[in-house]
C-alpha cells in the first residue's frame, strides 16, 4: 500500500506542477478511501521545518534559521491501529 500512495503523491504533485486541475477530484476521492483505511498522508509542502519532527528527514540548503520545505519527495504515512496513530514511512524533503 506504500508504494501505491507513493504513487498517487507523485502524480498528483506532477499534475499540479502542470496545473492540470481535472483530476482533482479522483485525488480527494482516492484520499478520502485511503483515510477511510486508516491511513495519513503528510504533505509538509510551504511549512516552516521543525528539526524535532521525527517523522521526517530533510536536506537542508542554504543558512535560514526558520527553512521552509520547498520539497516533498516522499510524503509522511501514517497509519491508524486500535492502539494509536504508526508512522509506516518518514517522509524526505528538502528546505531551505
Amino acid at each position: 500500500m506504500i508504494n501505491i500512495i507513493n504513487q498517487l503523491f507523485e502524480i498528483e504533485r506532477k499534475a499540479k506542477d502542470q496545473n492540470i486541475a481535472i483530476f482533482e477530484r479522483n485525488f480527494d476521492r482516492i484520499k478520502n478511501e485511503l483515510d477511510t483505511l486508516g491511513f495519513i498522508i503528510n504533505d509538509p509542502i510551504g511549512k516552516i521545518y521543525d528539526p524535532r519532527d521525527t517523522s521526517i528527514e530533510a536536506n537542508i540548503v542554504g543558512n535560514s534559521s526558520s527553512p521552509k520545505v520547498v520539497k516533498v519527495m516522499k510524503p509522511a504515512i501514517f497509519q491508524k491501529d486500535g492502539e494509536g496513530i504508526l508512522l509506516i514511512q518518514k517522509g524526505i524533503i528538502i528546505a531551505e
